[in-house]
């Protein structure tokens, strides 16, 4: 079985329209109006800013700031988000005639968010001040704004706290007592609707729509659903990037571009190539060369701070590449990633705007929530990644007692405590991980749209998946299911890291191209058949336009995982089976009702495959959930559990193919749990020609490491089994053959003797041998 590092979820219902249209059916989206403005979004239909709780508040304060000439400072955040959101904010309000600077806190020197001693720096020579993506969890610093007469304005998007800072009005979508309907703008949303509410009340709307492509990079940069609102905004954003009038922003897209004005904007540019490079000066020098960018109105400075930008993400590049090394390091050092359920990494002197990304590539390597922190004078502070179903926040949250400050959402937080309190601050995460988190969620899933066959696969469908774009959170680029043979497969690039495949599909040939994949090449042997989770694209190449398939993910097919798994699984089964009552009386396959609920016993390869084909067909029809356990029951969340060769009995649980009757005697006649296994046999005593096959193969190059799936794929004609495979090697190191060791799906061995030998003198193989005649010689009437 091809080792697989997800779990596709396959979304079930009949087919509605077009592929877009049944895309978006399975998404959701099932009314024929809310497509149709899905694929063609307006500014008409983005919500009032009057919606938001406190905006008519601020409205009115702005306005009595500019009849009273006050000094407004717009306080922002050293992100792509905050300094998207401080340049719009303050090239708007001095569009329109006020006083306005902007301030945003150096991240090494004062840390994240707002901070006394600006404050009272700022209350020097202004008024009021306007956070911009920050301030949701600053409660004593707004006391402290208070105490020194200063108003303070609180616009931001991430997780309320239980008491809410006492500023003089508060925007925020995700304040429990709003009613705005769409609660996952970014902060530069906000921001955008903060001024778009100030342009409707002097009606100046018009001048907002100037910085829709700059909200739209500060949106799609932090990682924000592009659904609703967020999708108008980023589909507007990027049409109006393409021909910006901002001269900082049309810099940055021609020191990434190739000079192709009418190439189309899409979000993997903006998050790969435009954010990171101003993300890159607030991380490590001075967030405020971003804002200069994309608010300066000279074009030869804008070159050179976007070259500096430049600079700033090639030297950010070389500093994440060695922390995230030393992390590695101390991963192998103090965790067991495969046995923790959270990941928490701690060093001294790491780069604090660069931890975070250091988490992001952790999490996503070893799928665990993680924290990375760093420490610095007695103090640690750091960033936390979450996985898909665990919200970060609540989890830091459940341990505040512990820390000094923390603030964001469920993908991502802040925080900082003393090193005193980090192994209690661990002990509560741990606890509550064990609380949220079981082995299930710690498995990614991968969202299939739809399963394309060679007909459906087409240049055609290319242009029709476009309409879809921007592609990004909650909204990302449709994933399909390709079943196809292997037709060749490459290592590729840099350290063969990549792999390179092509793939038949019926009479078709496709190419494709997994990126980090090329390990798998070890594992796929020509004409085999796969089946292919991937996105499809167009390909130019020499002015030839080609189809590629972008690939996620492989697995064997369906049949053959089932098989795999159950060979595994009776290896457990068959050393210590599930205890039985005498003379119990079992179902007959024919008699059996599968109800929508409970577990299902299945004890042969047979059986499994006819129960899982009958509930596949069923869960078609009316949707219902159910999942395959091998030995133990996996999950209480299915409605019906199929468990495979049960070690524990569940009570209450349908036995499928058994039908043992009162006649047997004494089950000393024979073990009653193997009797059963008659049909299959084949595909687990192994005979003297399969012994034969493999030594052959393993004969073939001494000593070295071969791909347990390769193997099995290689021999299949001989039904070739894990069960039989796993028992020839134990057979060979019985006759001093062979000396083996299984580590993540390879057999690294070493052939100890090519003398002749009779496998007669094995033991193992003697007994399975004598297992095989006595169940073929049992009489009809003992099953």
């Amino acid at each position: 079985m091809l080792p697989s590092r997800y779990k596709w979820q396959y979304k079930i219902s009949d087919p509605k329209g077009s592929l877009v249209e049944e895309i978006l059916y399975r998404r959701g989206l099932q009314d024929k109006e809310e497509i149709a403005n899905f694929l063609a979004p307006t500014k008409e239909s983005l919500y009032s800013p009057y919606l938001l709780k406190d905006m008519e508040k601020a409205v009115e304060r702005l306005i009595h700031a500019k009849e009273k000439k006050e000094q407004v400072v717009v306080y922002g955040d050293y992100d792509v988000d905050g300094i998207t959101s401080t340049s719009i904010l303050y090239l708007f309000l001095k569009e329109i005639g006020y006083k306005v600077s902007y301030y945003i806190p150096n991240r090494q020197v004062e840390g994240y968010g707002l901070n006394k001693e600006a404050l009272a720096k700022i209350n020097t020579y202004a008024q009021l001040v306007i956070t911009v993506d920050t301030g949701i969890a600053a409660n004593r610093e707004a006391d402290f704004a208070k105490s020194i007469g200063m108003d303070l304005i609180i616009t931001d998007h991430h997780e309320c706290q239980e008491v809410l800072p006492d500023a003089y009005c508060i925007i925020n979508p995700k304040r429990k007592d709003s009613n705005y309907p769409f609660d996952a703008l970014a902060g530069v949303g906000v921001t955008f609707k903060l001024i778009q509410a100030l342009g409707m009340k002097i009606e100046r709307e018009e001048l907002a729509w100037k910085y829709i492509d700059i909200v739209a990079l500060g949106t799609v940069a932090d990682v924000v659903p592009l659904v609703g609102e967020n999708r108008i905004i980023t589909s507007l954003g990027f049409k109006q990037m393409q021909g910006t009038t901002h001269v900082g922003l049309e810099a940055l897209l021609t020191l990434v571009g190739d000079g192709n004005k009418e190439e189309k904007m899409t979000s993997n540019k903006v998050a790969y190539q435009i954010g990171p490079r101003i993300n890159a000066a607030g991380r490590l020098s001075d967030a405020k060369i971003g804002v200069e960018l994309l608010t300066t109105t000279d074009k030869e400075r804008a070159q050179i701070l976007a070259k500096t930008l430049d600079e700033e993400n090639r030297r950010r590049q070389e500093m994440e590449a060695e922390i995230l090394l030393q992390a590695e390091e101390y991963m192998a050092q103090y965790i067991h990633a495969d046995k923790e359920k959270f990941i928490i990494v701690v060093g001294k002197g790491w780069h604090h705007g660069v931890i975070g990304i250091v988490a992001s590539k952790l999490m996503t390597k070893y799928y665990r929530p993680t924290i990375v922190l760093t420490e610095e004078e007695g103090i640690l502070s750091g960033s936390a990644r979450s996985i898909e179903g665990f919200n970060i926040f609540e989890a830091v949250n459940s341990a505040k007692e512990e820390l000094l400050r923390f603030g964001g959402h469920e993908m991502a937080a802040g925080l900082s405590l003393e090193v005193g309190r980090l192994e209690a601050f661990k002990q509560k995460l741990e606890a509550y991980s064990e609380q949220f988190i079981d082995e299930e969620l710690l498995i990614p899933t991968l969202n299939i749209d739809l399963t394309l066959d060679e007909k459906t696969i087409n240049l055609h469908a290319c242009e029709e998946i476009e309409q879809l774009e921007p592609f990004g959170a909650a909204n990302p680029s449709p994933i399909f299911c390709v079943r196809g043979k292997v037709q060749y497969a490459q290592k590729i690039g840099q350290n063969e890291r990549h792999l390179r495949l092509t793939l038949r599909v019926g009479e078709q040939l496709f190419s494709g191209i997994g990126f980090d994949k090329g390990e798998l090449v070890d594992y796929l042997s020509e004409g085999e058949e796969i089946l292919v989770a991937c996105e499809i694209l167009k390909n130019t190449w020499n002015n030839r336009v080609s189809i590629q398939l972008r690939i996620k993910d492989i697995q064997s097919p369906e049949e053959e995982r089932l098989r795999s798994f159950y060979y595994r699984s009776l290896m457990n089964y068959l050393e210590r089976p599930a205890p039985l009552e005498k003379n119990t009386i079992f179902f007959k396959q024919s008699s059996l009702t599968l109800e929508n609920k409970g577990v299902v016993h299945v004890y042969t390869e047979e059986g499994l495959l006819e129960v899982y084909k009958k509930l596949r067909n069923k869960g078609k029809a009316v949707n219902f959930d159910f999942k395959v356990c091998y030995n133990e029951v996996c999950s209480k969340n299915a409605v019906i559990l199929i468990c495979v060769n049960p070690l524990k009995r569940v009570s209450g649980s349908v036995d499928y193919e058994w039908d043992f009757k009162s006649q047997l005697d004494s089950y000393e006649v024979c073990n009653p749990h193997l009797v059963f296994h008659k049909k299959q046999l084949v595909k687990m005593i192994p005979s003297r020609e399969d012994c034969l096959a493999v030594y052959r193969v393993l004969k073939n190059n001494s000593s070295g490491t071969i791909v347990c799936h390769k193997l099995i794929t290689s021999l299949q004609a001989s039904n070739m089994t894990e069960y039989k495979l796993f028992h020839i090697l134990m057979i060979f190191k019985e006759l001093g053959l062979l000396v083996y060791e299984i580590k993540n799906e390879k057999i690294d061995y070493q052939v100890i003797s090519t003398a002749k030998t009779n496998l007669e003198h094995s033991t193992l193989y003697r007994t399975m041998h004598k297992f095989s005649s006595t169940i073929l010689q049992l009489k009809e009437t003992h099953f």
